[in-house]
């Protein structure tokens, strides 16, 4: 594998915990990480309760972790649970998986960046060393892209009062969906998707689209 130049700017004080259900994975990612000098891995867990107690024992500064550990979503919950203590960590989500609804779950303050698990590894480390550094960029895409983590995540509430309905539009409207396009993935009529994007973005305080795709760029799924 080609390693990173070891001439940047690195962080061997980043202390990071490492979750993920399998073992080949995680000593990847620990290896990468270490192997680039962008952080210090200290723990690795395989699923989100012994994350947890993982993360109350070492205080890490980081926690990467897969959306999907022991059971579906066990990572953002996880994550969610670490955002809410007094002192929390990072978190840093990845998935493979092109279900927007992750991404929305992230922007609801489960992470502080997301990881698109067909990224290239030289994307993971430079994610990494954004958060340590100061300059996160919270989505890394498919293609690499991403845009800087300015302000504060989605109010999870805001997300929380949607209809189910509303989230799956929010979700095609995260993945560049037309309001034709959806209309035809959802079997709705127009003016039908028309009145649930204005209520998506009514509910997400957010006057425009283009307000929305700010949060994420294109090809997020």
């Amino acid at each position: 594998m080609e390693r990173t130049d070891r001439s940047v700017t690195i962080h061997p004080a980043q202390r990071v915990v490492v979750v993920d259900p399998w073992p080949l994975l995680r000593d990847a990612v620990a290896d990468l990480l270490q192997d680039n000098g962008a952080a210090r891995v200290v723990g690795a867990a395989r699923g989100g309760e012994q994350g947890w107690e993982l993360c109350r024992s070492l205080a890490p500064d980081l926690v990467i972790t897969d959306a999907d550990l022991l059971a579906a979503g066990d990572g953002i919950r996880l994550g969610r649970r670490l955002k809410a203590l007094a002192r929390p960590p990072q978190v840093l989500v990845y998935s493979g998986s092109n279900d927007p609804s992750i991404v929305v779950e992230c922007l609801g303050g489960a992470a502080d960046c997301f990881v698109h698990r067909s990224a290239e590894p030289e994307l993971l480390v430079s994610a990494v060393r954004g958060l340590a550094g100061g300059r996160p960029v919270w989505f890394v895409g498919e293609q690499g892209q991403g845009v800087p983590a300015g302000g504060d995540p989605v109010d999870g509430a805001l997300l929380r009062a949607m209809t189910g309905r509303e989230q799956e539009v929010l979700g095609l409207l995260l993945r560049r969906y037309s309001n034709d396009e959806i209309a035809g993935e959802l079997c709705l009529a127009r003016q039908t998707v028309k009145n649930y994007v204005s209520s998506v973005l009514q509910k997400l305080e957010m006057s425009s689209r283009r307000e929305l795709y700010s949060l994420v760029p294109a090809r997020a799924a």
